[in-house]
């Protein structure tokens, strides 16, 4: 059994790497090229401090690129999809997301200063709030400053992407405290008005009408005995001789 199982698992992966190889082509490597060496010229722009070192990435990835033009079929495929993920991974992949993140992590502070319930959550999203805006602060004069190569490009962006998760962390951990005393609070608030509302429903059950178990008659909360068929209020029977009685 474990072996049909592990040759079934075998079977699934194949499938999978064919169907991947068989999804890859030569227009849309190369699409994915030009839309990639785009996106690495817009972060020269945004970022001219590091400009350099992506130059000599779009440069050594150029290179594989303009081998890929030797080649025929799949490995043509292949020596394409080389040159895309040589151009985009590592530093310049965290470049390309970095902007997301600072972006998330200014309006994560706002949010954290603007929903702060009590004096300590507004402390606390205070303090969150300064060490993000430090944090960026760090990040845009690292990013200004730059670096003249790909190994050092790669150092300043790791740094840079450490400090903006670390405040990012730190201002969500103040978010979520703050929702989480809310809902302690909301639930209290909805406890005590569960309470209150037992207590009303216990008093009104005192002077509440009471119906005989006899005849179904409604009687008054304070009738001993029904006022239909004189039958007690505990009982569900009319005593005898209470009909001819009456």
């Amino acid at each position: 059994m474990r072996s049909l199982t592990r040759g079934l698992f075998n079977l699934v992966i194949a499938a999978a790497l064919v169907l991947g190889a068989c999804s890859k082509s030569v227009e849309g490597e190369t699409k994915k090229w030009t839309a990639n060496t785009t996106k690495v010229s817009e972060l020269e722009a945004q970022y001219p401090g590091l400009k350099p070192a992506l130059e000599a990435r779009k440069a050594s990835a150029q290179k594989i690129y303009d081998d890929a033009a030797k080649l025929d079929g799949d490995a043509k495929i292949e020596k394409l999809a080389e040159a895309n993920r040589a151009l985009m991974t590592g530093f310049v992949d965290d470049l390309d997301d970095l902007d997301d993140k600072m972006k998330r992590l200014r309006e994560a502070r706002v949010e954290a200063a603007s929903m702060a319930g009590d004096e300590s959550s507004r402390l606390g999203a205070k303090v969150a709030a300064v060490d993000a805006e430090k944090a960026l602060e760090r990040a845009e004069a690292a990013l200004k400053t730059g670096a003249s190569d790909e190994a050092s490009a790669a150092a300043v962006l790791k740094k840079v992407v450490s400090d903006i998760d670390t405040a990012q962390t730190a201002v969500n951990k103040v978010i979520s405290a703050d929702q989480a005393k809310k809902s302690a609070a909301d639930a209290e608030k909805k406890a005590a008005e569960a309470k209150v509302d037992d207590a009303k429903a216990a008093d009104e059950a005192k002077v509440a009408p009471w119906k005989c178990g006899y005849c179904d008659a409604e009687n008054p909360h304070d009738a001993g005995n029904c006022n239909s068929c004189g039958a007690p209020r505990s009982g569900d029977k009319k005593p005898e001789g209470d009909a001819e009685k009456k």
